[in-house]
């Protein structure tokens, strides 16, 4: 079954990762194939790559509910333990990655998309956005740490307080997104900027990453116990867990 859940093809040295797995949510053998599949390119020379989803109208929802509203304390802990490591190996993947956003990109999906270094989203009906404060529970420190490397000031209090789902129009005005494009030339449009990227110096490029953001990796490489424990308590709290637990039964109807 893991196999399946990313598609992973390559055209001219772009390597794409394709989510397969329905609605992209995230659970635990998506994020362990994605982790696997990104740390295989990294040890390979760190290729450019395109993170994209074979859902028709899902880029990722986010973490999947359906498996975690019945999770305990532990196990959530664990879940958010790997999440955050996803989003680091990214996020600080030494060649040029890019998002192909083809449909909604929600939450941990949206944290997701943040963590590529080029984002071109379709217009229309796809909204991205930060939704975890409507719920109830804070966005997970190192998904801050990075959209505050991302974002603008203006951006960052629209996506993560307001959480107003954007689409790609505003998002591309609010530099949340690089380009807004029509759904037939997402993909094509997100491999040429790539290559863009791709085509310079390697080891300057490597080089210029690491002078941007690593000390934001070595900070989202650090344990943070107390980080971690108060999204728990506020995952836990009692009108929180309520809310997850009516929409986990949302999803599965």
């Amino acid at each position: 079954m893991a196999e399946n859940l990313i598609q992973h093809g390559e055209n001219r040295g772009i390597h794409r990762l394709t989510m397969n797995h329905g609605p992209n949510a995230l659970d635990r053998p998506l994020i362990e194939e994605l982790r696997k599949t990104v740390g295989q390119l990294a040890g390979a020379g760190a290729p450019a790559l395109i993170l994209a989803s074979s859902h028709p109208t899902l880029f990722c929802p986010g973490w999947n509910l359906k498996v975690l509203a019945g999770a305990g304390r532990e196990e959530v802990g664990q879940f958010l333990t790997q999440f955050n490591a996803l989003i680091l190996e990214i996020f600080s993947y030494p060649g040029p990655t890019a998002a192909a956003i083809g449909g909604h990109a929600v939450a941990g999906g949206c944290s997701l998309a943040m963590a590529c270094d080029l984002r071109l989203m379709v217009e229309g009906q796809p909204r991205l956005g930060i939704s975890e404060l409507n719920l109830g529970i804070p966005l997970p420190g190192d998904c801050v740490r990075v959209l505050g490397a991302r974002l603008t000031s203006q951006a960052l209090d629209m996506l993560v307080y307001r959480g107003v789902g954007c689409t790609a129009e505003r998002a591309a005005a609010l530099g949340i997104v690089h380009r807004a494009v029509d759904d037939d030339e997402l993909l094509a449009k997100t491999e040429r900027e790539l290559g863009k990227l791709a085509a310079r110096p390697r080891r300057a490029f490597v080089e210029t990453k690491k002078f941007i953001y690593g000390e934001i990796w070595t900070e989202m490489g650090k344990d943070r116990p107390p980080e971690d424990a108060a999204f728990l308590d506020c995952w836990f709290e009692t009108e929180t867990h309520e809310r997850i637990a009516e929409m986990a039964n949302q999803l599965r109807q």
